[in-house]
């Protein structure tokens, strides 16, 4: 545990950051640390429930915060790879099953159904009230996807001493060689470049457990089971069907603020690139750049390099248009969903641990194929709740940890030492991170591979099997799957704001370290955020801004999604355990969703930190700056208490509207 001064309300803790007592036990032979943080009494609670109006400049009230500035870059774009070479015909590996499909009624179309619900989204698509995506009837469904790197493009390495990924000058010194990291002698060096020999450290700081861990390189081919391919990357697949199109991309980041969201909107529409929805979904990754401001080189110093933030919102747009480039006709779909828990005798423990009681996880994961006319895959989705930091705290090189071999494995498939793989289904996989609240880790857990190994302390080897298993799972669930002959494409989108009562988010948002809008009304300091729903077929898809208790989404207080033999629901050795007779009753969020298959996509559009459970909300003493006895790490990494409430309403408007579109009870 790294120990913290109390600044009263400056006193600053990394947001939604591993388990400390996971990263401090995972291990055999070695031990690692990771940053802890706070807690207090419960924040006062508001009543209101106004949501706000749709637009880049934010909510419609007093205070409003001002329009995001479009994005202009002068930096080098990445350039696209293809990381899938292989394809498979995906008759081999998908079952027909024959599925019909709701036809869409939309807004603006009469109805002998019943009346629509009182509250309209923001935005409806197909069928908005301004008139932008009309629907065509009979309309076929167009994708496109685009892989591009977002390793940062100036980094400086430096020489870890003590190997404790902590950089401690004087002692430790950098390597003063520039953006390319190349010094005169090294291998391959040509010429002095940018930052070369300037006496400044050119550091990338890696987010998600502690200050000052700058980056020493990007992992490679020979680390781990499947290193080649590993790095940074921006996902995207655009969908398009009619006049409705959406955009998904998803990065290998800790997390994305709302505010860069709307930039990036701003400036596809300056292109002249009509795009009704982006969704912007870092999977949280912890071994990458910090993107949020909360892990430079010490506390209340940003880690969020300018230079970086441009390079990556260039990215962004750049895959999004040559997604869109890209887009042909999907003849078909095929989605489906496995058990994780009944592929070990350890079930879920495999592949995961929840380090917060009650000990409850969400154990289906389930999966999206989209098929051209040629029967290639044009991209494949993945679903599920982990915290990608299977490498903990004392990893200096830039890596998507598991996400890396669970993609991999769709797209070329699995790679043992001995045992066989399966065969991928090609075209290029965008993972999708569920609910990873309450705590969702690789940490503290062991995992036993095909070949018989078990890797538990923090490593390559871990995140690659964790990764591989999770990914054949997911051709499971392909190969089980429904198979839709013509998807239909719908989205919904809300505003809500959220009061703001951690004050140490307050001070970090006042301080400009967090770069985001704010504003003011009677009762605090206000956001503004958003929920979507996306209805791809058989497939629902809700957005939560931050990282979701699975529990809140599926339930589980009766121990009925523990689906590991050795975890108790509660620890008996839990000093201030909650009580489970105040838990809520459902239905809950994936009870109140109507699709065939429910996924929930966790940092949809931004990162608010924890979402918990009201009834098991404690604070420490003093408030926010010390966390509760027990497990009450996430209240102190999350905006409030009413933080749930006002998603769940949110929620709840997208739902009904969806529901009376697709008629559904």
């Amino acid at each position: 545990m790294i120990s913290r001064p109390l600044l009263l309300t400056l006193a600053v803790f990394p947001l939604a950051c591993g388990d400390s007592t996971a990263a401090a036990t995972d291990t055999d032979t070695s031990s690692s640390s990771s940053s802890s943080t706070t807690t207090s009494d419960p924040p006062p609670t508001s009543t209101t429930t106004e949501s706000a109006t749709w637009s880049t400049d934010g909510p419609t009230t007093t205070g409003t915060p001002t329009t995001t500035d479009a994005v202009t870059s002068t930096t080098t774009t990445t350039t696209t790879t293809d990381p899938t070479a292989t394809t498979v015909d995906p008759s081999t590996t998908t079952t027909t099953t024959s599925t019909s499909t709701t036809t869409t009624t939309t807004g603006d179309t009469d109805t002998d159904g019943p009346p629509p619900p009182d509250v309209v989204p923001d935005l409806v698509c197909p069928g908005d009230p301004d008139g932008h995506c009309d629907p065509v009837p009979d309309a076929v469904l167009l994708a496109g996807a685009s892989v591009l790197s977002i390793v940062p493009g100036c980094f400086e390495a430096w020489t870890d001493l003590d190997a404790d990924a902590e950089y401690e000058p004087p002692g430790e010194v950098f390597r003063d060689c520039g953006c390319d990291r190349l010094c005169p002698g090294d291998p391959g060096y040509v010429a002095a470049d940018d930052g070369e020999d300037d006496g400044e450290f050119q550091a990338s700081w890696l987010a998600g457990f502690h200050n000052g861990r700058p980056a020493t390189g990007v992992r490679g081919e020979g680390l781990g089971l499947v290193g080649e391919g590993d790095g940074l990357w921006a996902r995207a697949l655009v969908l398009e069907q009619g006049n409705t199109k959406l955009a998904i991309v998803t990065l290998d980041l800790v997390g994305f603020f709302n505010n860069e969201t709307m930039a990036i909107r701003d400036t596809l529409a300056q292109m002249g690139l009509e795009v009704d929805y982006v969704l912007l979904h870092a999977l949280h990754n912890h071994e990458g750049p910090d993107t949020m401001g909360l892990w430079g080189p010490e506390q209340l110093v940003s880690g969020y390099d300018p230079a970086y933030r441009t390079q990556v919102r260039q990215a962004i747009v750049d895959a999004i248009v040559a997604a869109d480039e890209a887009k042909v006709e999907v003849t078909q779909m095929v989605v489906g969903e496995v058990d994780t828990s009944t592929y070990h005798a350890n079930g879920v423990g495999n592949v995961i641990n929840d380090s917060r009681d009650p000990f409850v996880v969400d154990e289906m994961i389930g999966a999206v194929q989209l098929v051209d006319a040629e029967a290639n895959t044009i991209a494949s989705l993945v679903s599920f709740g982990n915290h990608p930091e299977a490498l903990s705290d004392e990893n200096t090189l830039m890596t998507s940890d598991f996400a890396h071999g669970l993609r991999r494995t769709l797209e070329q498939g699995s790679q043992w030492l001995q045992a066989p793989g399966k065969p991928g289904v090609g075209g290029p996989c965008l993972f999708l991170n569920a609910a990873v609240g309450g705590l969702m880790t690789p940490l503290g857990m062991a995992v036993k591979t095909p070949d018989g190994e078990t890797y538990q302390s923090a490593s390559f080897e871990k995140a690659d099997a964790i990764g591989q298993l999770l990914g054949e799972m997911a051709l499971d669930a392909l190969a089980n799957g429904d198979t839709i002959a013509a998807p239909q494409l719908d989205l919904q989108a809300h505003l809500f704001k959220l009061r703001v009562d951690n004050l140490n988010f307050q001070a970090m948002f006042q301080l400009g370290i967090f770069d985001r809008e704010t504003f003011m009304e009677m009762d605090g300091l206000y956001i503004s955020t958003e929920a979507a729903l996306i209805n791809l077929g058989p497939a629902q898809f809700l957005t939560v801004p931050g990282e979701l208790f699975p529990e809140l989404a599926i339930g589980g207080y009766d121990g009925s999604h523990i689906h590991a033999p050795t975890k108790p629901l509660v620890d008996p050795n839990n000093t201030n355990p909650p009580n489970l007779l105040e838990a809520p009753d459902g239905p809950y969020l994936k009870d109140k969703m109507h699709g065939t298959y429910r996924f929930i996509v966790g940092m949809g559009n931004d990162e608010l930190g924890y979402i918990l459970p009201e009834y098991d909300f404690v604070l420490g003493d003093p408030p926010w700056v010390s966390e509760a006895e027990g497990d009450h790490y996430e209240e102190t990494n999350s905006i409030g208490v009413e933080t749930f409430s006002k998603l769940d309403a949110a929620a709840d408007v997208l739902l009904a509207w969806s529901k009376w579109v697709h008629g559904a009870p």
